[in-house]
């Protein structure tokens, strides 16, 4: 679900029992669990079971940039100004609701120790069960009951219909699938090795294991998990760990294909798998072949718990 990376407004963090108190406790206890890169902390602070993977994954990604050396957090609470307001209520065309009325919010600043960039994860916090909480959105029971009924074969549709970039034109195309050939039942080529490469991620992702990740043919995992950044500089195993744990809510595993297209080095595959969270995820894959592997380079799919 594409509109998801605005929906970081939208994660649910329960705090230390001691933050009930006030919106300036419950910031000191975000800002202690960030400062350590906790996640096992996070995730005891943490109500996240009715949000969507990739929330999860920004919520911890946050947490481990906060964890790193070079990196300073701080976290302090704000009245919930008329931006921000209209910021969480543009959620509700994507079908997301808030879990409780957003009195302020919990502003997590970020500043690296060089002076040359920083961040700020603004989160809307809120009284549930008489505390203070930093709230989610979730999905409406309309949208699950909307993303549930969606077909692959139409969300198949709807990739195609918003196009298919074509390098040689430099211009999105409507017609890919016109000149692309049928690929059988097992996705051939591009959906077997999407298959292999998504279970090997997933028992790297199991086992804690960023090498494994790197190995495992995904490209991404490659970039993203290596033992150099892009310096050549050595990542710690630890910061490398804490990397893919954020990162394994984006992974699928216990994929099936049912057919699909391929024309040249692209190839467009429907899949029936599961997300980091566990929910279903389903729909249309866009792949490319580079230096001889596949890998995922777009997708129109739903996301829902099982």
């Amino acid at each position: 679900m594409k509109p998801l990376r605005l929906a970081l407004l939208s994660l649910v963090v329960v705090p230390l029992a001691a933050c009930g108190g006030s919106p300036e406790n419950l910031a000191k206890d975000v800002q202690t669990v960030f400062e350590k890169g906790d996640m096992d902390g996070a995730l005891k602070l943490a109500d996240l079971d009715t949000t969507p993977a990739q929330l999860r994954f920004f919520y911890l990604d946050g947490v481990h940039d906060c964890g790193q050396a070079s990196i300073t957090c701080t976290a302090k609470a704000e009245p919930l100004d008329d931006a921000f307001k209209k910021r969480l209520e543009s959620l509700g065309p994507q079908g997301l609701e808030s879990v409780a009325a957003p009195e302020g919010v919990i502003v997590v600043e970020q500043k690296s120790a060089d002076g040359k960039s920083n961040g700020k994860l603004r989160m809307p916090y809120g009284k549930v069960g008489g505390k203070y909480r930093i709230i989610s959105q979730r999905y409406t029971a309309a949208k699950l009951t909307e993303m549930r009924a969606q077909t692959n074969e139409q969300l198949l549709q709807q990739m195609l219909a918003a196009g298919i970039y074509d390098s040689e034109k430099g211009e999105r195309s409507t017609t890919w699938k016109d000149t692309a050939t049928a690929l059988p039942a097992d996705g051939g080529e591009p959906g077997q090795s999407l298959v292999r490469t998504s279970a090997a991620l997933y028992a790297a992702a199991s086992a804690n294991d960023p090498d494994a990740a790197v190995k495992s043919g995904d490209g991404f995992a490659a970039m993203v998990l290596a033992d150099k950044d892009y310096e050549g500089k050595p990542v710690p195993l630890a910061d490398r760990k804490s990397k893919m744990r954020a990162q394994a809510y984006r992974f699928l595993h216990d994929v099936k294909v049912s057919g699909g297209w391929i024309r040249g080095d692209e190839a467009i595959v429907l899949v029936d798998a599961k997300d980091g969270a566990g929910w279903v995820s389903r729909g249309a894959l866009f792949m490319m072949k580079r230096d001889g592997a596949w890998s995922v380079a777009g997708k129109e799919t739903v996301e829902y718990p099982m």
